[in-house]
Formats: C-alpha cells, sequence, structure tokens
C-alpha cells in the first residue's frame, strides 16, 4: 500500500475546511466578546438617565423627543458681598451657551457657576430658574444657594416634578384630539 503524496493530504485539508465555514464561530473569540460588551455598554448607559435624581440632566439618554427640553426657564442670579446684595447680569456674567444651559437646570453646571462666582469675591451667590412646562404649567421655582465660605451649596428642596408636569400636557393633548 502506499501512501499519498502530501500534497493530497493538504489538498484535502483544505477541501475540508473550505466545506465549513462555521468552523472558526464555533466559540466567542474576544473580537466577538468586545463587541458584545461595547453593545452592552452602549444599552446600559442611557438606562442610567431613570436611576438619576436630576430630571432635567438628559444626558447619554434615550431622550431624543423629550419634552423637558421644552421646558422654558427665567435664569436670574444675585450675590452678597461686601457693599451688599446686587443681581447678576446673566447675559454678561456668561456666555449665551452656558446661559441656556443654566437655564435648563443642570445641576453641575449651576454648581460651577455658583462657585466661579465665589471666586470673584462674593459671600454668598444665589441662582433662581422659574420654569414653564411646555403645556404652560408653572413649576416650584428652583432656588440654588452657595455659601462661599463654607463652600456649601444647597440645591432646592424638591426637585420640580417634570413627569407630573408631562403627564398634565399628555392630558391635555389626548382632550384635544
Amino acid at each position: 500500500m502506499s501512501t499519498p503524496p502530501k500534497d493530497a493530504e493538504q489538498s484535502g485539508d483544505a477541501a475540508q475546511r473550505a466545506s465549513d465555514p462555521f468552523d472558526e464561530l464555533a466559540g466567542p473569540t474576544w473580537s466577538s466578546r468586545l463587541l458584545i460588551a461595547f453593545i452592552t455598554l452602549q444599552l446600559i448607559v442611557p438606562l442610567t438617565y431613570y436611576l438619576r435624581s436630576d430630571p432635567f440632566d438628559e444626558r447619554f439618554a434615550w431622550r431624543m423627543f423629550s419634552a423637558v427640553r421644552m421646558f422654558r426657564c427665567d435664569t436670574v442670579a444675585s450675590e452678597t458681598g461686601d457693599q451688599g446684595e446686587r443681581p447678576i447680569d446673566m447675559r454678561r456674567a456668561v456666555h449665551r451657551a452656558w446661559f441656556n444651559t443654566l437655564g435648563r437646570n443642570r445641576r453641575a453646571v449651576i454648581h460651577g457657576f455658583l462657585e466661579a462666582r465665589c471666586e470673584l469675591g462674593a459671600r454668598e451667590v444665589e441662582l433662581t430658574n422659574t420654569c414653564r412646562s411646555p403645556a404652560g404649567d408653572r413649576l416650584d421655582p428652583q432656588v440654588y444657594v452657595r455659601d462661599c465660605a463654607t463652600g456649601v451649596t444647597t440645591d432646592p428642596q424638591h426637585p420640580p416634578d417634570v413627569e407630573d408636569a408631562l403627564a398634565r400636557m399628555r392630558q391635555q393633548d389626548e382632550g384635544v384630539r
């Protein structure tokens, strides 16, 4: 008996590999694990919006058509210094983009603003946002106060009930139909 030439064995192996393309997919590879981890992360991060206590911070959330962005807020601020309390001209104090973000009640931005005003020499800084829902409902004013001596910032006691305002707006929309 003669043994088949090596070339024949190699060509047979190649034919077998070519005939079964799913052998490579038998188990997860490092690249497929990485892809699964990335997709899982993309799904989990937006869900954190629903666990946060700040309904106005919609970063990294699936809220593309959210009515929260349609809330309109009037932002005013004042500071107390050596010459007493005086209003802050917000249009001159911050860039327009930051002013808009302050008006959206983004706590991190508000805290940064209050801290920056303290660094300019104020003893106390107060920022108030008075907001209306898209349906015209007035929400409780959101008052943020920073004591510059202690560095303590007091956030509003009761965050606005954005979900209640949105529910009332939906009910009004359904009543119109």
